[in-house]
């Protein structure tokens, strides 16, 4: 069997992460793939070994004439998105072309379905701007569920999803190795890392962004550097992605800058810290941090807070606000909205997504305007020995369920049969 990749979005590595891990897992039932992706990503399947073609959004409906010649070339059975979502805003706002321009092929399309989508309202954001996805996902007979984020058991009544676990291409880094990759930054042996990622994507949409999405752009980082400079002396701070104007507060020795780096030394940075936090949904970084067992704080926002209602409201929901968040709350000058993608919100999509889902309880979560709570958790990823126990046996849980899934080649071709093709050979 052959198979088409499309992975188009910008700027992001995520996307194209999950279709070569499908890619790498198919190979042994003698699948061939070839990736359509975006400049972005070109080193990461050439590095996996995978055929691919290189598009760009300067193609704009160009993309079509470039699908046409792959798929006359290179025959694909079938075309697999691999992120059914990114694949729809990818062509709609990049390309500026029809999504399913895909279909003029006649070959049957397999979606990678990352955030459970039949249990929501398919609402999204874009720049400041409501939108709501294409739902055509519900009429085509498999969606591929990637595990984690997705549930390793999906809900009732949702027939057409087909959980399948991602591969464990990571794991914890033996001593060794894990020396090896901490060394340059200089720890001492009682020293802690924090990774903190962020990504390319999330610059540009701060910077191009409606005025409330500017705001949390610049602001939250603000916040985030505040939180981070109260933690123990003892810890360092490893930054992955583009520089943020707030994190030059950090303290300069113990603050150490990756604004460019491949998926494969991403993972070896998360599988070497001591923590992992992320304040945006989904993060390829905690995701990662389950099976290189290393425990992970999410910290996004759940409360509305409208200008000047900052105290009440806090006071409220939480018991209280602390000196910091106060003063920052006081300064924004806009209503804050919860979000869970940020510098976007996305919230209809991820509330769901994480609510009752075992990687939730995998890895801690605190409401990001929470200071005590942020502070606190992190603190006991990286010192508490009980804490770091109690995550540990939840990471373990959560990974045997993932093992009980089954094997991934069943899975598709359960998915292919759904779709028309008889089996992969």
């Amino acid at each position: 069997m052959r198979l088409l990749f499309l992975a188009t979005v910008v700027k992001e590595h995520h996307e194209a992460t999950v279709g070569i891990d499908l890619a790498n897992q198919l190979r042994s039932a003698g699948v061939e793939s070839h990736f359509i992706v975006d400049t972005y990503n070109e080193q990461q399947v050439r590095a996996a070994g995978y055929a691919h073609t290189i598009v760009s959004p300067t193609m704009d409906a160009g993309i079509l004439d470039v699908l046409r010649g792959v798929v006359g070339e290179f025959r694909p059975d079938a075309i697999v998105l691999s992120d059914y979502v990114a694949h729809w805003v990818a062509f709609t706002y990049a390309y500026r072309t029809d999504p399913w321009c895909v279909e003029e092929f006649g070959l049957p399309v397999i979606p990678l379905d990352l955030y459970e989508l039949a249990n929501t309202d398919f609402e999204l954001e874009i720049l400041g701007r409501p939108v709501r996805a294409d739902d055509r996902i519900l009429s085509m007979p498999a969606h591929l569920r990637p595990v984690p984020v997705a549930r390793p058991e999906p809900a009732p009544g949702d027939g057409q999803a087909l959980p399948y676990r991602l591969s464990r291409t990571i794991g914890p880094a033996p001593a060794a190795e894990r020396e090896r990759i901490r060394g340059p930054l200089g720890l001492s042996d009682d020293e802690r890392l924090l990774v903190v990622p962020t990504m390319d994507w999330q610059r540009i949409i701060a910077a191009k962004g409606d005025r409330i999405t500017r705001e949390l752009g610049s602001r939250v980082p603000e916040l985030i550097a505040g939180y981070l400079g109260k933690l123990p002396e003892r810890t360092h701070f490893l930054l992955l992605g583009p520089e943020w104007e707030a994190f030059r507060r950090l303290p300069p020795e113990r603050t150490h800058l990756v604004p460019s780096y491949s998926p494969a030394e991403h993972d070896n940075w998360v599988r070497s810290a001591d923590g992992v936090m992320a304040f945006h949904l989904p993060s390829p970084a905690l995701e990662r941090s389950v099976f290189a067992d290393v425990p992970g704080l999410y910290a996004v926002n759940g409360i509305e807070v409208a200008p000047g209602a900052g105290r009440t409201v806090l006071t409220d929901a939480l018991g209280g606000v602390s000196g910091q968040v106060a003063e920052w709350l006081d300064a924004f000058p806009l209503p804050l909205p919860e979000f869970h993608l940020w510098p976007l919100r996305w919230n209809s999509i991820y509330r769901p997504l994480y609510a009752g889902n075992p990687f939730a309880d995998a890895v801690a979560h605190a409401e990001i305007l929470d200071e005590p709570s942020v502070v606190g958790r992190l603190e006991e990823l990286l010192y508490d020995t009980a804490a770091q126990d109690r995550l540990a046996t939840a990471r373990d849980g959560y990974r045997r369920q993932i093992d009980a899934l089954p094997d991934t080649v069943e899975v598709f071709s359960e998915a292919a049969r759904r779709s028309g093709l008889s089996d992969l050979s």
